[in-house]
Order: C-alpha cells, then sequence, then structure tokens
C-alpha cells in the first residue's frame, strides 16, 4: 500500500492537454486519466481511470509508481499541506502550462513535449468549479512566466478563489516587469521556487545554457522583497555536486528554504553515474558539514545518494548518517 497522496487530493495538468496524476508519470500513457480539451476536470476526477489509481493506491501499487517512490522517494516529496488521507477531494492542480523555455538546459527533458493543450476554450470554460474549490495551484514549465497562459490562468483562478494559494517555479531570467509584479498582487503567492544550480557564474552557464547568471542572481534578491518564502532549487549533478554544502549555507545566510534534486535522469549527467570511490568522500564530507548545517532537505538528499550507491551497510557512513540524525533531532525538538 502506498503512502503517496497525490492520486486522492491532485491532478498534474500536461502542456499536451493530457491529465495525470503527477509529474513523475507524465508522458506514460498508463497514467493519462483525461485530456482538457475534451473533458472537463470533475469528470477527470471522478472517471474511471483515477478511481482506479485511487483503488491500486490502497492495494497493490502499479510497478511504474513502486520503482519512482523506490528511486525518487516521490511518495514523500508530494505531500503538501492540503492534503487528506481519507477525505476524497480535489485539492491542488499541478499545471505544466508550456514545455516552451528561454533557456536550454542541459539535464532537461521538456524539449520533446507537447504543448497546445490549453489553446482551446472548452478548458477556460468548463472548470469553474472546480477553480472555485481548490487549495493551491502549481506552475510549471518549461517557464511559466513566459507562457501565454501564465496571465490568464492567474486572472481566472484568483477572480474566482481568492483564497487559493499559489506556488510556481521559475528560472527568474526574464525582466521583472510591472504586469509580473501586478499578477502577483493578484496571488496568494506563499512561495517562488527559483532554479540556481551554481554560485559560480562560470559553472551556472554551462548547466543553463544561453543563461546569464547575473540577471537570475539580482532577481532572486529582487523576489526576495516581494514574496514570503522564496525557495532556491539546485539541480545537483556531475558538474555541481561539489557545492553542495556550500549552498546550503548560503541559503540559510540569506533566509532562502532550500531544495536540493538529485538529477537521475536523464543519467548522461547524474552523479549516479560516477564511481562510488569518488562519491564516497564527497557524501563523508557534506556529512561533516550538515553536522554544523543542521540542514533537514540536505539530509534528506544524503539519503536519497546513500541509497543510489548502496552505502546503506558502510559502517562509517552510516555512523556519520545517525550523528546527523540525532543532531537534527535536538535542533527540531
Amino acid at each position: 500500500m502506498s503512502k503517496c497522496l497525490v492520486p486522492f487530493n491532485q491532478l498534474y495538468l500536461h502542456s499536451s492537454g493530457d491529465v495525470y496524476p503527477c509529474a513523475f508519470v507524465q508522458n506514460n500513457p498508463e497514467f493519462v486519466l483525461g485530456n482538457i480539451q475534451k473533458e472537463s476536470l470533475a469528470t477527470i476526477w471522478k472517471g474511471a481511470k483515477a478511481e482506479e489509481l485511487r483503488t491500486k493506491h490502497n492495494g497493490t501499487l502499479p510497478g511504474t509508481c513502486e520503482n519512482n517512490q523506490s528511486v525518487f522517494m516521490c511518495d514523500k516529496t508530494s505531500l503538501r499541506k492540503h492534503f487528506h488521507a481519507t477525505d476524497l477531494k480535489l485539492r491542488r492542480l499541478d499545471i505544466m502550462l508550456d514545455s516552451a523555455c528561454n533557456l536550454t538546459c542541459v539535464m532537461c527533458t521538456n524539449i520533446y513535449d507537447k504543448n497546445g493543450g490549453f489553446k482551446e476554450k472548452f478548458f477556460w470554460e468548463n472548470n469553474d468549479d472546480v477553480f472555485a474549490s481548490l487549495n493551491e495551484v502549481e506552475l510549471v514549465g518549461g517557464e511559466p512566466l513566459i507562457s501565454p497562459y501564465f496571465y490568464r490562468i492567474v486572472d481566472r483562478v484568483s477572480a474566482i478563489n481568492p483564497d487559493c494559494e499559489w506556488r510556481l517555479t521559475t528560472n527568474a531570467h526574464f525582466p521583472i516587469t510591472e504586469n509580473l509584479v501586478n499578477s502577483f498582487g493578484k496571488m496568494k503567492l506563499n512561495t517562488i521556487s527559483v532554479s540556481l544550480d551554481s554560485l559560480k557564474a562560470d559553472v551556472f552557464q554551462q548547466i543553463r545554457q544561453r543563461s546569464e547568471y547575473k540577471l537570475v542572481y539580482n532577481n532572486i534578491f529582487t523576489l526576495k522583497k516581494l514574496i514570503p518564502i522564496l525557495e532556491i532549487n539546485m539541480v545537483v549533478q556531475d558538474s555541481n555536486f561539489r557545492e553542495l554544502a556550500a549552498m546550503t549555507r548560503w541559503t540559510q545566510e540569506n533566509g532562502f528554504k532550500f531544495h536540493p534534486i538529485l538529477l537521475v535522469y536523464p543519467d548522461k549527467h547524474s552523479i549516479t553515474k560516477l564511481p562510488r570511490e569518488e562519491i564516497r568522500p564527497w557524501l563523508i564530507e557534506t556529512m561533516a558539514a550538515n553536522e554544523d548545517l543542521k540542514d533537514k532537505e540536505l539530509f534528506f538528499f544524503i539519503k536519497k545518494v546513500m541509497a543510489q550507491f548502496g552505502f546503506n551497510k558502510d559502517l562509517e557512513i552510516v555512523d556519520a548518517y545517525l550523528r546527523q540524525l540525532k543532531l537534527l533531532e535536538k535542533t527540531h525538538e
């Protein structure tokens, strides 16, 4: 039985118009629950495919979900404050407005996705009942803030449901205009996640091609003045993994939340392809740093790396892991 609450609380709207339970199974035909160009969200939510998925999550998990939970621990990362284990209700929409982006990142797979799912009138004219009852909307991409549908979804939902909370993930690689700030004012926007993979301009621009490090860095501090919570996302990969502890410290010093993401797929740039003898000393060093930092997100990331490399039986690493755990438990008592 799964501890994942997504099928009981959320729908993920793909830029093609296809609807899935979450982003971890996007582009997998087995998990398509419907399409927004043909069906309302209420119909999809109550449909046979969604009900079948919920039944499976109460019993024997689909193989894809079981694998994803093992590799990505997605059943833990997907827990949201509005989710409820037993009260079945569509509380949250995770929306990929568009796969188009103003950058070309070396690890991105969205360039292969289809767009145009939000162009039809049907979606905009048949979902006000769902919009009115949502607790949260998250906007992702591509780059959601350059999507032609960004202002439209904000205007539509916020007019019907001003209490809906919003989250969005952005590369912050554009001017912060008056129109954008005005849209933020319409939203109950509690959190913006900004992608920043390195504090070194050359490394950042190597990962996020067509980027300008200084623009993103400055925009982060501009956004910090506008939004209650600013979160830094770092996609940890072969070119930046040694910066992980330094990035954690920088986020703490500047009052940002931190979310390190272990790149697993595509594996071309993943640290999971590096030799164990290269990862092991770095992992021990990072755990030692976290005894001082006491960062829960970094601890969770370390746990993922240990699982990926099978370090769970390495006594020195397990001992360092347990020391962190004790310090974190004491810090958060």
